[in-house]
């Protein structure tokens, strides 16, 4: 199934954005059926092309050596996916599925555009630091997770504790 952009016609459905959600789509099975060997070699090749190698390679780095846990509240109506790194249990980050956000760094600095803490607004320095990006491998990593892992671990939180870590996503 080859990728068609003209069926972005939405808001929703930028050019890089809108090739993203339909590469991720192409490649959506029901069932809990996992992709062959050759379709997720296509997948990251696909992915790779859009998002380039580095952010692909960061990405699957963090599927391999992260725990995925899918947090919901008691309705199931809303989830939060927690990342836990098995090196360092401290680093944890945490993202909403099918929302395009993270605290890192990376997603600070080259998505949202947003200068460091302290520093300078110098031409040379906007010169050399001209990076872009849709997303970062954390949002990455989730998007893959849920794809080729239909089945997650999961828990059920109580309101409170739902809105600690929604409050933790968005807060500085």
């Amino acid at each position: 199934m080859p990728l068609d952009n003209v069926v972005l016609t939405t808001t929703d459905d930028l050019f890089i954005p809108g090739l993203v959600h339909q590469v991720f789509n192409k490649y959506k099975r029901d069932n809990g059926i996992i992709l062959t060997k050759e379709e997720r070699s296509q997948l990251f090749s696909e992915l790779s092309a859009l998002l380039g190698e580095g952010l692909l390679q960061r990405a699957l780095h963090i599927l391999d050596e992260w725990n995925f846990i899918t947090y919901y509240t008691s309705d199931r109506y809303r989830c939060i996916v927690e990342l836990t790194s098995k090196r360092n249990l401290a680093q944890v980050v945490r993202v909403v599925p099918y929302v395009n956000y993270c605290k890192c760094r990376y997603f600070q600095r080259f998505v949202l555009q947003l200068k460091e803490a302290g520093e300078k607004e110098n031409r040379e320095q906007n010169l050399n630091s001209n990076q872009v990006s849709f997303t970062c491998e954390h949002v990455l990593a989730q998007c893959l997770n849920q794809l080729l892992h239909p089945e997650p671990r999961t828990q059920i939180l109580t309101l409170d504790q739902f809105r600690y870590f929604q409050i933790d996503i968005y807060e500085d």
